[in-house]
């Protein structure tokens, strides 16, 4: 009887106090003003206003290879399409850098101080290309007519 009282006695307890523990709980939530945690997806920042400007879609990568402007200063790569009359630039700042994009018609490809591949897609199949440093290399159609206006899908500096 002892025990039956006890338990109907932490019954009454839970029964008065569960409003009271469940606000504590919810005050321990996010609240709305607060930004929702950091998630990072690599999405590269400012891409539709970049691509609304110059034309290039900017995927994603880790921030160590970044597009700036040509003769902004600096060793940059530089990057010919027959989209636009001028290049693009990117400047490396890491060993270890990697940026997907979208620009079609690539046909040329300056490195910069750092180790550098070049993926473009040839006929439907990724090709990989080392572009060596300070070097022009040329790159789909540029390297050889037959391969036609390809895209530049990927830019990686250093061993990833």
């Amino acid at each position: 009887m002892r025990n039956s009282a006890r338990l109907l006695g932490l019954a009454v307890i839970a029964i008065v106090f569960s409003p009271i523990l469940s606000g504590a709980v919810a005050g321990a939530s996010v609240s709305d003003d607060q930004p929702p945690p950091i998630v990072e997806d690599y999405t590269y920042p400012g891409a539709d206003q970049i691509f609304a400007q110059y034309g290039i879609r900017l995927l994603k990568g880790n921030g160590q290879i970044l597009f700036t402007q040509c003769g902004s200063g600096g060793n940059l790569v530089e990057v010919w399409s027959r989209t636009k009359s001028n290049p693009f630039c990117f400047k490396i700042s890491g060993n270890k850098g990697y940026l997907t994009l979208d620009l079609a018609a690539v046909y040329l490809i300056k490195g910069d101080d750092h180790a550098l591949k070049a993926t473009m897609v040839i006929k439907g199949s990724p090709v990989v290309s080392e572009i060596g440093k300070n070097t022009w290399t040329s790159a789909g159609e540029g390297a050889d007519p037959v391969n036609g206006q390809s895209p530049l899908v990927e830019l990686n500096s250093g061993s990833l």
